[in-house]
């Protein structure tokens, strides 16, 4: 290996291991100042700030819920990291894997987990009567696993739930959106998506925000925003809008 690579993967390890330092720092601040059992918030308040994390940065938002689905199960702190790496909205993200996990962690979404050598959960008990020392030598790895309130707020926002909602607020749009997505079964441009829907008369409404007729890309932007569709060398429809497609034709058979 070159020393320019050796310099890159020690300086690579050494941000994740300030980033852990940092976070178990705050961890444990955090559980010093617990607040008060009678304090603690209800299940409703928990899935309120969760949800509002999740949704409070749009180029984010589908990468959280994608990571929260799959942490349905234990995962290791690398599989997770080499998940979120693999999203199609992840070189657009600008955050790199393990601060997205946190995220998720800090605001409820995903439970921490420290693991021994065997992989067993290290408990608190675990450490008492050592030194921290000892206690850092006990933990060999760390994990994550959705929490209850991780999901109910994946089952909330499931791509599936708002693009059903988006038709059904939006009927006289409801063709041209489902037109889009199986048009969009592969990579599309705008322009092709501009062509698709020129000359219909869905184009003739007009959006209630501003009163002026519907463009194209209102289309490409609300099947964004709802998880039906994401720019992957292209616009292309998810696999959520592509299972939703194909219930939607059973349905109709």
């Amino acid at each position: 290996m070159s020393e320019e690579k050796i310099a890159s993967v020690e300086e690579n390890e050494l941000f994740w291991q300030r980033l852990v330092e940092e976070d178990r720092a705050a961890d444990s601040e955090a559980a010093e100042t617990k607040a008060a059992p009678g304090d603690e918030p209800t299940f409703e308040e928990a899935v309120a700030e969760l949800t509002a994390a999740v949704t409070a940065m749009p180029r984010f938002r589908e990468m959280y819920l994608k990571l929260l689905e799959f942490c349905q199960v234990r995962r290791g702190l690398e599989e997770a990291e080499r998940e979120v790496e693999g999203y199609p909205e992840f070189p657009y993200g600008a955050q790199p894997p393990y601060r997205l996990i946190r995220t998720m962690v800090d605001h409820g979404g995903l439970e921490w987990l420290e693991l021994s050598e065997d992989g067993s959960v290290v408990t608190p008990e675990d450490k008492v009567g050592m030194t921290d020392d000892e206690a850092d030598d006990l933990v060999a790895g760390f994990a994550v696993l959705r929490t209850p309130v991780g999901e109910q707020v994946c089952d909330d926002l499931a791509p599936e739930r708002r693009l059903e909602s988006l038709f059904e607020e939006q009927p006289q749009q409801t063709e041209a959106y489902l037109d889009v997505m199986d048009f969009c079964r592969k990579p599309r441009t705008y322009q092709e998506v501009r062509d698709l829907l020129q000359g219909r008369d869905v184009l003739s409404l007009t959006d209630n925000a501003d009163g002026r007729p519907l463009q194209p890309s209102f289309f490409v932007d609300m099947l964004e925003r709802s998880g039906g569709l994401v720019w992957n060398g292209g616009w292309k429809i998810t696999k959520k809008g592509e299972a939703l497609l194909s219930r939607l034709a059973k349905a109709s058979a």
